[in-house]
């Protein structure tokens, strides 16, 4: 297995697929990416990333679609993009401010998709968690962008965090969506044989849990009917129950491990759970009206 996080492979995946563009594409995809990361101020608009490759291409759709080529910075943890808003042009900065370049894509699905991703998106190892995630700028392009995913059923959750804005998917059967619509049809392999193993022993898990519970009621119950069953034969002894309480008590006193349902088969002739839980179930009456008994002194209680 490869020591590339699932997130660094997806986003190599994607540069591939996008390495024959056309011509009208980039400015498009230039407009995304400063629409959902760009950080404004007074005079520009950067984009940060650690991917180097990701930020060459970008450099590329600038020239392009004929804009200034952005000053490139290099930091401790990746490389920022800062562009000169007077040089994007006025029709491109009105698109990147209604976010045109979201709900307006000129984009096929895959491509938007891919660099929607690129510019600000993340998987989680599945091994771990299904997760992904978009880290958007502003609330305005999160909402742009949460509306266009809901329009290919890819249902989003949306939460601030700091000063960015986040969409999220933790379903893993729509993540496994998600990758089949950009294309990423190898590690969608990997993903799905990863998610089917997650299920799998998540059942497994809850069939244990469910059989521990059962196991634990089972142990509680039979602990609760001996203590009846001994409280009787030490107060008035078992022979003055009615034949078939008596044999109830015998038999589970034989056999303290086995269910109701186990019990129940053992007895002659045999009994269902339900006979069995009823003949049980009074033996604890008899014994809890013998324990009033004596603390009443024989006396019913007002």
């Amino acid at each position: 297995m490869t020591d590339i996080s699932f997130s660094k492979r997806l986003r190599n995946i994607l540069l591939e697929i996008s390495s024959d563009l056309d011509s009208d594409s980039y400015q498009a995809i230039l407009g995304l990416a400063l629409t959902l990361a760009g950080r404004f101020d007074e005079t520009g608009i950067s984009i940060i990333s650690e991917h180097g490759e990701y930020l060459d291409m970008l450099v590329l759709a600038a020239q392009k679609a004929n804009f200034t080529a952005p000053e490139r910075r290099v930091y401790a943890k990746g490389e920022s993009l800062v562009f000169d808003l007077n040089n994007l042009g006025n029709d491109f900065k009105t698109a990147l401010q209604r976010t045109d370049f979201i709900s307006k894509s000129t984009l096929p699905r895959q491509l938007f998709l891919a660099h929607s991703y690129l510019a600000c998106g993340s998987l989680a190892d599945p091994n771990i968690q299904f997760s992904l995630e978009w880290q958007i700028a502003t609330e305005k392009a999160a909402k742009a962008l949460k509306s266009k995913l809901a329009g290919w059923s890819l249902e989003t959750g949306i939460t601030p965090r700091k000063r960015i804005y986040v969409l999220y998917i933790k379903n893993g059967e729509k993540i496994a969506d998600f990758l089949i619509m950009c294309g990423a049809t190898d590690l969608l392999l990997e993903f799905i044989d990863i998610h089917v193993k997650r299920e799998v022993s998540a059942r497994v898990n809850r069939l244990m849990n469910c059989d521990e519970a059962n196991t634990n009621r089972q142990v509680d119950a039979s602990a609760r009917q001996l203590e009846a069953i001994r409280y009787i034969a030490a107060s008035s002894g078992l022979n003055v129950l009615p034949d078939n309480l008596r044999l109830a008590a015998e038999a589970r006193l034989a056999a303290p491990e086995l269910s109701i349902k186990e019990l129940g088969e053992q007895m002659e002739p045999p009994l269902g759970k339900s006979g069995m839980n009823h003949r049980l179930t009074k033996l604890e009456e008899i014994a809890e009206e013998l324990r009033l008994e004596e603390q009443t002194g024989g006396k019913t209680p007002s």
